[in-house]
């Protein structure tokens, strides 16, 4: 059907001049008398009746073409916007994090993530700078909302970030409050646990949690998270304390790395 209309489009110049000739002649051959007949009102009805139906039809075609030509026009403003505001937000990340970098007294280096658990054997981050740019084993790695882990492994260019969900990762941390030290280790999903605070210490959920400055790889008064909840329900001596990471390990793009002051042993 379609394409029985695209041909009449195309030939409609040739049939409206076809049924223009057959109405001339029909004209010629009736005579003054007939001006108001039957037969010259059929033909010029019929005429004007197919005129309109190809107008039509054109009409729709050519309003389909258009609505096309609309819907990718729409379709790259929409992508040309959507690349402004990652560029905006990306702007915006950095910012933060050189605010961050000029405020710290730590030696920083940045980098990008490029991939994620890039070994079996650890829950980590795959970075884009390594031991050309000062980065060793063990060196701190956090961004301005607070500490992402540390570094495992690492070559000239590359380097690998032990994340604090990762099983095996644990981090010397205070309770900001009452600068009362525990263990800050990963409880399996979203969240962190802080282990080893005795029962007889008051804790309470919004209570900020930062290193200790006890390790030789962290240093001192960088951010871990926010306590959000705190029971004391269960057997032994020391409370179950769940934090809050203030790292959004799902969005992060860029981190800054400690290039002085590290230990190279685990």
């Amino acid at each position: 059907m379609i394409r029985l209309l695209n041909f009449i489009i195309e030939i409609r110049d040739a049939f409206v001049l076809v049924i223009c000739i057959l109405l001339s002649f029909l004209l010629m051959i009736t005579t003054d008398k007939d001006t108001g007949g039957p037969f010259r009102s059929i033909a010029m009805n019929s005429v004007g009746y197919f005129g309109q139906v190809i107008y039509r039809v054109q009409s729709y075609f050519d309003l389909t073409e258009e609505n096309k030509v609309l819907r990718r026009q729409n379709t790259d403003l929409a992508y040309q916007n959507m690349q402004l505001q990652d560029a905006l937000l990306e702007n915006l990340r950095l910012r933060k994090l050189l605010g961050f970098r000029e405020k710290s007294q730590l030696q920083l280096t940045a980098a990008e993530v490029i991939g994620q658990n890039p070994h079996d054997i650890v829950n980590g981050l795959l970075l884009n700078a390594g031991r050309e740019r000062g980065i060793q084993k063990s060196a701190a790695v956090l961004t301005a909302d607070g500490l992402v882990g540390k570094i495992i492994n690492s070559d000239n260019n590359f380097s690998v970030c032990q994340i604090l969900f990762d099983p095996n990762s644990r981090v010397s941390a205070k309770i900001q409050r009452n600068r009362e030290f525990g263990v800050i280790a990963w409880d399996g999903g979203n969240q962190l646990k802080l282990l080893y605070i005795a029962k007889t210490i008051k804790v309470h959920v919004g209570d900020v949690i930062i290193t200790s400055g006890m390790s030789q790889i962290f240093p001192e008064h960088i951010k871990i998270g926010v306590v959000i909840d705190v029971s004391i329900e269960s057997k032994g001596m020391f409370q179950d304390i769940l934090v809050q990471p203030s790292v959004n390990f799902n969005r992060l793009e860029e981190v800054q790395i400690q290039i002085e002051g590290v230990d190279d042993d685990p």
